[in-house]
């Protein structure tokens, strides 16, 4: 009994950050319901295709005067903005270890109303999360993909600012959700001039960043180097761009589908079988993976695979210490258990939590998908500590 009480004390003393973060129940998990249980995927809907996207009411403005930085996902961040509503359960189980870490990261939640703010609010303390890091934000939104629509944060000359594009997709509420979201913490927003969906995309804090050639092809009155140009003014990247997955592999063609940057040098990067979607999945991370390595980049592999959706482990989220990344089960044990060692042989000082995406994962997404970073930086020079 002493040497157990020994090694306890001494678990305690080695990582209080592990011991005090709580995971939420899975047991209570099963037990919640979403408020809409047929959620619009990621990807376009059905009764969505060839439906012209809303006329906006900004128009493109100019890029902030500067000097403008966009912050990586990996920096210091206040928290996290989630949209409540479809994948609650989900949301419960990456709120509760997020609440409450050492130290916590804030949960920013938006719901439609009063209403579903009290739902929301007595489903994740009834997980365990610890609500004085929980805050919500009412607004109208239409679908919980708000890594695509939500506001991209930067820092403009020492103050905080929002980078906005047109969300490709026909989803009014959402499209707007910006715009009203910095009307309410009373931040300009500047109307980058691109068609764009928030996961084709992703930065380095060298100012290196990386999206497919999904938004050339969605914006083709510009061309490549004007879409670079774009990023360098409103957000202060030098872009790469690559090839996207055939879009019968990946119905985003979104690039957090299979990379993920972990530091300024190393990034995760999906790996295929070559007799996955012809060939090109593999044809495209292995160039990328060769093209980073060749940049000074330390390059991991997680595995990817299609079987009837897109499975991924690049689609995860750090926040602060911790990592949430996906989990699969049934099957796929030891592809979850590939997954996590990599996870914690890249980042050996973060706690890694893997969360449950076998349902989300057959709506074209998971976690990175439903999640936008709140960057710290934006918390500075006297700005009050929320959003």
């Amino acid at each position: 009994m002493r040497i157990f009480v020994l090694a306890t004390v001494l678990l305690l003393a080695v990582d209080p950050a592990m011991a005090a973060t709580r995971r939420a129940d899975p047991d209570y998990l099963a037990t919640i319901r979403d408020d809409d249980p047929n959620p619009l995927p990621r990807n376009l809907a059905p009764h969505e295709i060839g439906v012209p996207l809303p006329q906006r009411p900004n128009q493109p403005s100019a890029p902030p005067s500067g000097p403008v930085r966009a912050q990586a996902e990996y920096e210091a961040n206040q928290g996290i903005l989630i949209r409540w509503g479809s994948y609650n359960a989900l949301h419960t189980e990456m709120t509760v270890p997020l609440t409450t870490a050492t130290p916590p990261s804030e949960v920013y939640v938006v719901v439609s109303g009063s209403s579903q703010q009290a739902s929301a609010s007595s489903v994740l303390q009834g997980g365990g999360a610890d609500m004085d890091h929980v805050h919500f934000v009412i607004a109208a939104t239409d679908s919980v993909w708000i890594r695509d629509y939500g506001p991209r944060f930067v820092d403009d000359g020492g103050r905080r600012a929002i980078v906005d594009h047109e969300y490709n997709r026909p989803r009014p509420n959402d499209d707007l959700f910006p715009i009203g979201y910095g009307a309410q913490i009373n931040e300009t927003v500047y109307e980058i001039p691109l068609i764009h969906g928030g996961g084709n995309f992703h930065l380095f804090g060298t100012r290196d960043a990386y999206m497919t050639r999904l938004i050339v092809n969605e914006n083709p009155g510009l061309s490549e180097q004007q879409i670079i140009d774009d990023y360098a003014d409103y957000q202060g990247l030098d872009v790469t761009l690559t090839d996207p997955f055939p879009s019968s592999y990946d119905s985003t063609q979104h690039i957090d589908m299979w990379m993920l940057p972990l530091t300024d040098s190393k990034v995760i990067i999906g790996q295929y079988d070559a007799n996955q979607g012809s060939g090109i999945p593999k044809q495209v991370t292995d160039a990328t993976a060769n093209l980073m390595q060749s940049r000074g980049y330390t390059v991991y592999r997680t595995p990817g695979w299609r079987s009837g959706a897109h499975y991924t482990y690049t689609n995860s989220v750090i926040v602060n210490q911790m990592v949430l990344i996906c989990r699969f089960g049934g099957s796929y044990t030891s592809q979850d258990a590939q997954a996590l060692a990599t996870y914690q042989s890249a980042l050996p000082d973060h706690d890694i939590v893997q969360v449950d995406c076998s349902d989300i994962i057959f709506n074209a997404g998971a976690i990175h998908c439903i999640v936008m970073h709140v960057p710290d930086l934006l918390f500075r020079n006297g700005f009050d500590d929320e959003p």
